[in-house]
């Protein structure tokens, strides 16, 4: 699994928003098994991309929303 694929789901799912949203419905959404999704999540809040804010609540921080939103719009 590619984490940009990850990334641009929960940007997808949030229209783009700093909206929380359940990791297991962005993995759900790319046919991911629970234990793919925690993985890539536990990865990706390592990196700083996204923001644990509960048990399995995600955000995009801010930098990701703003990276993913100019390269939405370069499109």
């Amino acid at each position: 699994m590619d984490f940009a694929q990850f990334l641009n789901k929960i940007y997808d799912l949030t229209r783009g928003e700093l909206r929380i949203i359940n990791q297991y419905e962005v993995g759900e959404g790319l046919e991911l098994s629970s234990k793919q999704t925690d993985k890539i999540v536990y990865e990706l809040s390592n990196t700083g991309m996204i923001k644990r804010v509960a048990r399995n609540k995600i955000v995009l921080s801010s930098h990701a929303l703003y990276v993913m939103h100019n390269s939405k719009n370069l499109d």
